[in-house]
């Protein structure tokens, strides 16, 4: 019967279904700040950025250079200075449009004059005074006015502005960022928004394309079905800059595409705008919907892994435990017992008032801790990465927990029944921009062992946890925060079964076991610039795995040490999670989707020692590697200790009216009676007395 109940725990499933509606509102674009160059170049043609931000790059025709600056704050130009230049007059004395490979080993400078693509490498990346001219890719069978320049990620196409033509000239380069292997494949025209074009520029998977034009004084943008396939473009609307500059030259972005920047020749400087939506200029664009934010996807991923890894946690700890009592050959039996007194008739009073509070103990559990029960106490500490995907940000995890449990064996039928309780507190940063979030929670369970005969076993664990976050979202180039609390409530539950085999002082314990937790996060709403509000959201989970334990047992003088390893994989067949969200401002429009897929492969691989002393007291520590495959790892160290209610230690404390303060212990162990006391005299600070005693009775 109680089988029954335990294994009806393991049939909750969650039946989702999945839309594909998209969330959007519309974009906002607002100028923050420019640089002035016009030190270095008063006709400026071309802007890039280095990867990571903190180099910024202008070519210009007046001095037929590329000259570098150093951001001491990535993509922010107010904190721009020039440190070197490197002179291309040799290939083309009006050089217009400028890139660079992804690691600044390449650059690649467009020449108006000599209608090519030069080509130079670099010793040192992103440093263009080490620059060495290599080749050059001649584009005048397209245009003989190029004037803008682009690459796709890997460096297998190349897009060219022409002037002359009005459009954008695609190639494909069967060596990646190497111009002497392109050749030709398609165009787009863009005259009908501006017969003056100048510079280019692409979000990162190719569906967003953008360029200026000195006609309207404007940057336009488009969208592209088929990423870095130009054919496949269309116009989305155009943004005015001309209250910044009547000539933009060229365009780029930061990386997440939350910042854009405009080169202007009319004031020869750089512009900075912030975009409220990723790559999303124009007012007739539309924010991406949630889903499709990689921010949101790590946020929502952190939270449904933290739920997830504190139920797996929680009844971990509880399984540990049962593991270790069936390895003992004997009860714990340490204890302790607190007793405060006071010579003070005034404060003696005050133990008269609450003459329960006259007992304590070190370990918080004593209270409610019947006689012949042992109390156990489990710390740990986990690291780990798991999740940088295309789709979703990175998680970086940081968990610390603590579960204090107490038990009760009964050796007539080897059955143990127990109760545990867990603290946990779990740091995840997300991506590298400063969103994260940060989970306290609390569970309780009841778990117990049943042998079925001399070396087999069933392990069960059933609790509940309540867990509360503080979720912060926020994007590069975004000085706003979005931030959330977020409440959820959880059930859980581990079924384990095994067979010990002992050879010699060997274990060898085969198991199998099943896990499983049904999560509620409440709705929640984002507070801050594009905020989005999170509905119910349901994660369930279903998981079985096999291990295999081994460990040792080695006799020491006073005790005995149990060294142990730990394998195990598992399949994690039957998990879900659903998430509902949508912009609270803009379009009311849903968005659905399935953000926690199942058949995950989990490889676990631990070891650890357990040292007893012949009195009972019990320490072990354990090391503990979680291989999430194609998805990241988690590393969990722990220190747990467990101890027996017999009443064999005892403290006091007394207080006396002339400022004088006594602290007593006394311990039997075996034979022997250990007491140390400690004096101290507040009113003189140099006072103080500690003796320690060891005695015996025969």
């Amino acid at each position: 019967m109680i089988l029954k109940k335990i294994f009806s725990f393991f049939l909750i499933f969650n039946l989702t279904f999945v839309s594909t509606a998209k969330a959007a509102t519309t974009t906002a674009t607002t100028f923050v700040d420019s640089f002035d160059f016009s030190a270095q170049e008063g006709s400026p043609t071309g802007l890039t950025f280095s990867s990571d931000g903190t180099k910024m790059f202008v070519t210009g025709v007046d001095n037929r250079s590329v000259f570098a600056y150093t951001l001491t704050t990535a993509f922010d130009v107010s904190t721009a200075s020039n440190v070197n230049s490197f002179d291309v007059a040799d290939e083309d004395i009006r050089p217009w449009g400028l890139a660079f490979n992804n690691d600044g080993t390449k650059m690649f400078v467009v020449g108006f004059v000599n209608q090519d693509v030069n080509e130079y490498t670099l010793t040192t990346d992103f440093d263009v005074s080490t620059a060495v001219f290599v080749d050059g890719f001649d584009v005048s069978g397209q245009d003989t006015q190029p004037v803008g320049l682009a690459f796709n990620n890997n460096g297998t196409k190349m897009f060219v502005l022409g002037g002359k033509g009005v459009d954008i000239n695609e190639y494909t380069l069967t060596t990646g960022f190497d111009v002497s292997t392109a050749s030709f494949v398609d165009s787009f025209d863009v005259s009908g928004q501006d017969t003056q074009p100048q510079g280019l520029a692409f979000n990162t998977d190719g569906t967003k394309m953008f360029h200026a034009g000195l006609d309207e004084s404007k940057a336009y943008e488009y969208t592209l079905t088929t990423g870095f396939d130009v054919s496949t473009a269309s116009l989305v609307g155009s943004f005015d800059v001309s209250a910044q500059d009547e000539q933009p030259r060229d365009l780029a972005f930061n990386n997440d595409g939350t910042k854009m920047f405009v080169i202007g020749s009319s004031g020869d400087d750089v512009y900075e705008y912030n975009l409220s939506c990723a790559f999303k200029v124009t007012s007739s664009s539309k924010c991406d919907a949630p889903s499709k934010i990689k921010e949101v996807r790590g946020l929502i991923n952190a939270q449904i892994e933290t739920a997830k890894n504190f139920a797996d946690k929680s009844s971990g700890s509880a399984l540990k435990r049962l593991s270790q009592l069936r390895s003992k050959s004997k009860d714990d039996v340490t204890t302790q017992n607190f007793d405060i007194n006071f010579s003070n008739p005034a404060l003696a009073q005050l133990t008269n008032l609450a003459p329960n509070l006259a007992v304590a103990n070190l370990n918080p559990l004593h209270y409610i801790v019947p006689e012949n029960w042992a109390s156990w106490m489990d710390v740990s500490a986990s690291l780990g990465k798991i999740g940088d995907t295309s789709l979703s940000s990175a998680q970086y995890i940081t968990a610390l927990g603590i579960s204090l449990g107490a038990d009760k064996k009964n050796n007539d039928n080897n059955k143990v029944l127990g109760v545990a309780l867990r603290l946990g507190h779990t740091d995840v940063d997300v991506g590298t921009y400063g969103s994260s979030v940060d989970t306290n929670a609390i569970s309780f369970s009841y778990y117990g062992s049943n042998t079925i005969d001399e070396d087999k076993f069933i392990d069960h664990v059933i609790g509940a946890s309540h867990l509360r976050s503080d979720i912060v979202r926020r994007n590069s180039g975004d000085t706003n925060k979005q931030k959330g609390d977020r409440r959820g409530n959880q059930i859980f539950g581990s079924l384990k079964f095994g067979r010990e085999f002992e050879i010699n002082d060997t274990n060898i314990i085969p198991t199998g076991r099943m896990d499983s937790s049904y999560t509620i996060l409440n709705d929640y709403t984002e507070s801050g610039h594009e905020a989005i509000k999170y509905g119910v959201q349901y994660i369930g989970s279903l998981m079985a795995s096999l291990g295999l334990k081994i460990d040792r047992d080695d006799n020491l003088e006073k005790s005995i040490l149990k060294s142990r390893v730990n394998l195990e994989y598992g399949k994690d067949f039957a998990s879900n999670s659903k998430v509902v969200a949508r912009y609270i401002t803009g379009s009311s429009t849903v968005d659905t989707y399935q953000a926690y897929t199942k058949d995950r492969d989990i490889l676990k691989g631990g070891l650890g020692f357990d040292l007893t002393h012949e009195q009972g007291l019990t320490v072990s520590i354990d090391y503990e590697r979680k291989q999430i495959l194609n998805s990241g790892h988690i590393n969990t160290f722990s220190l747990a200790a467990s101890f027996l209610s017999k009443k064999e230690t005892e403290f006091s404390l007394g207080l006396n009216g002339n400022m004088t303060s006594n602290f007593k212990i006394s311990k039997t162990l075996g034979i022997f009676d250990l007491g140390f006391n400690l004096e101290n005299d507040f009113s003189n600070q140099e006072n103080h007395n500690a003796n320690l005693s060891i005695s015996s009775q025969f």
